[in-house]
């Protein structure tokens, strides 16, 4: 036999055994390996099932909480609103006070300016009256001696026997 053919039936026995070794193969561990990679592809297809699931849920969460958040800004602006409309009707309310605590300060202030006019006035008369009395008493006793005195007791006395 030539070198050739030696590495010709070298080759088919090679085969022959491949083949051989390849049926003990698929024989004995066939139906094992078979359903090892039945489970195997079950599980790796389960994983990745799950994995789109969980991935639909995580996009169903993060539409909800982009929802949340573009409502949470609107709300944040109602709040804002309702704050500052608050707050505008209550700075009204105290003005309103202020303004009604401001008339009543002026009215109690004049009233009380006006009592203290007529206290003053009423001083005044008094002490215009009190200066006219020692003014009359002074220019009497200039005036009036003992013997004008005396005249007008006379008089006094006549007019009053005149009446009986």
């Amino acid at each position: 036999m030539t070198a050739g053919s030696e590495s010709w039936l070298s080759w088919v026995f090679r085969f022959f055994n491949f083949a051989i070794l390849l049926a003990i193969v698929v024989k004995f561990a066939g139906k094992p390996l078979k359903n090892y990679l039945v489970n195997r592809h079950k599980g790796v297809k389960e994983r990745i099932e799950e994995g789109e699931r969980m991935f639909h849920e995580a996009e169903a969460l993060k539409k909800e909480y982009e929802n949340r958040l573009a409502k949470l800004d609107e709300e944040i602006d109602a709040f804002k609103k309702v704050v500052i409309e608050e707050t505008e009707k209550e700075k009204q309310k105290i003005l309103e006070e202020a303004r009604g605590l401001a008339l009543k300060i002026k009215e109690q202030a004049r009233l009380t300016y006006e009592q203290e006019i007529r206290e003053a006035k009423g001083k005044i008369k008094e002490e215009i009256a009190r200066l006219t009395v020692e003014r009359a008493e002074k220019l009497i006793a200039e005036r009036f001696n003992r013997s004008d005195n005396d005249k007008m007791v006379e008089e006094f006395i006549e007019k009053l026997r005149s009446l009986n």
